[in-house]
């Protein structure tokens, strides 16, 4: 009977992680036709391709970056990543174009029930049309929302991140 019982719970937590997984493509899928104006595109995952030789960080490795081609022709990139919130992790997706100027960055599941404001496209827009040369700063250029503080920081440090690392092979990924 136990048996039984940990075998249902085990193919629930399979579910749960494929339906979350199918949720994310689904919403980043959403974003990029919507930034874009296109739904005819070709995402291409290359995180791991020896084609963008990303060297030197397990960051971006450990994550995942997408090429968007519309008709063999690069529109941009789709960063998915995950960073820290107060108790556990939560989901974005940051859109840039071509040059890596920042599009667009959204929050694609947040797991926290209190600080999920950073959500909010309104504080969100303060990275739009950012490069990666751009440094952001909790409390300077990035607004502070009360209650979701430790998100607010862990967002701003994520990008932050995100921006160095691709600052460091952009020219590798770009050229390709």
């Amino acid at each position: 009977m136990v048996n039984i019982i940990l075998s249902f719970v085990c193919f629930i937590n399979v579910s749960l992680d494929f339906s979350v997984n199918k949720l994310i493509q689904k919403r980043m899928n959403k974003e990029i036709e919507s930034v874009f104006s296109c739904n005819d595109y070709e995402l291409k995952d290359v995180t791991d391709s020896s084609e963008f030789k990303i060297e030197n960080s397990k960051y971006l490795t450990g994550h995942q970056l997408y090429k968007i081609s519309k008709n063999g022709v690069l529109i941009g990139f789709a960063f998915l990543g995950s960073a820290p919130s107060k108790t556990d992790t939560f989901d974005y997706l940051i859109l840039f174009d071509e040059n890596f100027i920042q599009k667009k960055s959204k929050i694609m599941v947040y797991r926290e029930d209190y600080g999920g404001e950073i959500s909010s496209k309104r504080w969100l827009s303060q990275f739009n049309n950012s490069n990666l040369n751009s440094r952001f700063e909790y409390g300077d250029n990035i607004s502070a929302i009360s209650g979701a503080t430790i998100s607010v920081k862990s967002m701003t440090n994520s990008i932050n991140y995100v921006y160095s690392q691709l600052q460091k092979n952009r020219f590798r990924v770009a050229v390709n």
